[in-house]
């Protein structure tokens, strides 16, 4: 059976370029200035498969406005944009409001019917992934308290993940964590479509959305991140989250999302139930460490399951204070990985120049022991461990 379409567009090439390049496309052509004029054209076509619509910058407004408004009345149909160059602010508006695809004129001819069938497979946005096989992994880096380490240490662990994965298997950085923006200065990327973006466009978030909208660093992560100019902290929608990370995971292989402790219980436990790996951030001060006990007990009170969580001692220097084991002992949680402190102000020079670790200063052992880390959880290397020593007199500063 034949694809029926509706095409809403000025030039003709459209319509020739479509059915040229889709034998199994048969396409009429309409004309529209109003959403009541597209709702008479489908009455009177009878069945329609997809509606295309071209979306140029002169009518861009007016034909999103038909999408959205199409899309009201006739949820279930599928909606495709159509324009004669790539232009990512006309496609995310386009997709914004709905549609399911966009479309170049002249590109993808080769694959338009394999793209047609797949649109038409699907009753709305893309599914959280085929099947479970397909579905990629998610690691979470957490910390009791807002600080910048956790941005930072997720920032390498996903350009590490990049890096072991290879380019055919993307990876993406989704940075929670306060204080807001972190990995984006870190990274120096100036951001126009953040994670609260994401969480929004959730239901139609696909491939198309994240080639158009996510931001992409050099190195080939994409990134999502809160607002750098942000005020206190925005309300997020726990079920809306692990909604998106679903879909999210059957779009990248893997995906490193860094949260602290000022996020609601309920929307930590989500986060940690979704992670395959969550890792707790700490150093070896008291107050770290004390509000890390806080924390994980709260966790534990609300049920949240913590076999999957183990715990990172960041600047780990000896004999300066708790060491990894007495904090594992007292957290009642398995030791991941020791970072060790680098050496003079070489970490606030990566955060303050917007260049990671890994190029600024790439001997560093900080780079090492990320990247080992990130072999660990991909499944492809084992973890160099700092040596640890048996508990001392610091674990009755703990007992309460």
């Amino acid at each position: 059976m034949r694809i029926q379409a509706l095409l809403f567009a000025e030039d003709p090439l459209f319509q020739s370029w479509l059915e040229e390049s889709a034998s199994t496309l048969q396409v009429t052509s309409a004309k529209a200035e109003h959403i009541d004029e597209v709702m008479d054209r489908i009455a009177s076509v009878g069945r329609i498969d997809i509606v295309f619509f071209a979306v140029e910058a002169a009518t861009a407004a007016s034909r999103v406005e038909m999408i959205a408004r199409l899309l009201e009345m006739k949820p279930d149909i599928a909606v495709v944009g159509l324009a004669h160059e790539g232009d990512s602010g006309l496609m995310l508006s386009a997709m914004r409001a709905g549609a399911r695809d966009f479309f170049i004129l002249n590109q993808d001819e080769s694959n338009l019917e394999t793209l047609l069938a797949r649109l038409m497979k699907r009753p709305g946005a893309i599914s959280t992934g085929s099947t479970p096989a397909n579905q990629g992994s998610i690691f979470g880096v957490m910390a009791a308290v807002p600080y910048e380490g956790i941005a930072f240490l997720a920032a390498h662990l996903a350009l590490a993940c990049g890096e072991q994965t290879g380019s055919e298997s993307r990876t993406l950085l989704l940075d929670l964590a306060l204080p807001a923006g972190a990995a984006n200065i870190f990274l120096n990327i100036n951001q126009t479509y953040g994670v609260l973006d994401a969480i929004n466009d959730g239901s139609r978030c696909d491939g198309t959305l994240v080639d158009t909208a996510f931001t992409k660093h050099k190195s080939g992560i994409y990134l999502l991140s809160l607002p750098e100019d942000m005020q206190g902290r925005p309300h997020i929608d726990g079920d809306e989250l692990v909604a998106l990370l679903g879909v999210l995971r059957g779009l990248f292989a893997s995906i490193v999302i860094s949260f602290d402790g000022h996020l609601p219980l309920g929307v930590q436990e989500g986060l940690i139930r979704t992670c395959s790996k969550t890792m707790l951030l700490t150093d070896q001060s008291i107050l770290k460490s004390r509000h890390s006990k806080y924390l994980v007990r709260a966790l534990r009170l609300e049920q949240c399951p913590l076999d999957n969580v183990e715990l990172i001692v960041d600047n780990y220097r000896k004999r300066v204070g708790l060491e990894p084991e007495n904090l594992a002992e007292l957290l009642e949680l398995p030791v991941m990985a020791s970072l060790p402190a680098s050496s003079g102000d070489t970490r606030i020079q990566s955060m303050n120049q917007g260049v990671s670790m890994f190029e600024c200063a790439p001997k560093d052992n900080y780079c090492g022991d990320v990247r080992d880390l990130a072999g660990r959880l991909l499944g492809r290397a084992s973890l160099r461990r700092s040596s640890l020593v048996s508990p001392g007199v610091f674990s009755k500063l703990f007992r309460k």
